[in-house]
């Protein structure tokens, strides 16, 4: 009987030591992490929506969402995001640069939003053949990520690679 009872405790204190090095979830600051990128890369002159806020035009309503993300039949569902920062330059259109950092609802799907975001690039990198002069440094190198709830996407020029770095850095 004795030895149950140890071999009891001893599964116990086991299962609780287990339990007890469990990694804990990884939680973002978007605002914080976009901010730093915005300053690190000088990133100033475009426009920054966040749904933090609640100023129109500091947002991504339904207009917005469908001109960035989507187009006349089909929109990322934005019910599925729980918070984002989203920056987007198009002060000058033969260098273009963006970012978003989207936190996803539990459960989301988060590889269809994700499309969204590739057609995005995809129909810049295409319309940018008529535009010879144009850099698309940083569309061709774009990192599209997904990691637990979280998902974003960089096209900043000489950043693509460190901005990436860093973010999934803090998931190690």
């Amino acid at each position: 009987m004795k030895r149950f009872i140890s071999l009891a405790l001893v599964l116990v204190l086991s299962a609780l030591a287990l339990v007890s090095c469990a990694k804990e979830p990884v939680v973002l600051d978007l605002e914080a992490e976009a901010k730093a990128i915005m300053d690190t890369y000088g990133l100033e002159n475009g426009k920054k929506y966040s749904s933090a806020s609640t100023t129109l035009g500091e947002y991504l309503d339904e207009d917005l969402i469908r001109s960035y993300y989507g187009d006349l039949t089909s929109i990322p569902d934005f019910g599925t995001v729980e918070s984002y920062v989203v920056y987007i330059d198009e002060t000058r259109p033969t260098l273009p640069c963006e970012f978003g950092l989207f936190k996803m609802k539990e459960g989301a799907d988060a590889n269809a939003f994700v499309a969204y975001l590739k057609a995005r690039i995809d129909l810049k990198i295409e319309n940018s053949k008529a535009y010879p002069t144009m850099d698309t440094s940083m569309l061709t190198t774009a990192k599209f990520v997904i990691k637990d709830n979280y998902v974003w996407y960089i096209a900043v020029k000489g950043g693509n690679e460190q901005i990436n770095s860093s973010l999934e850095a803090k998931f190690n």
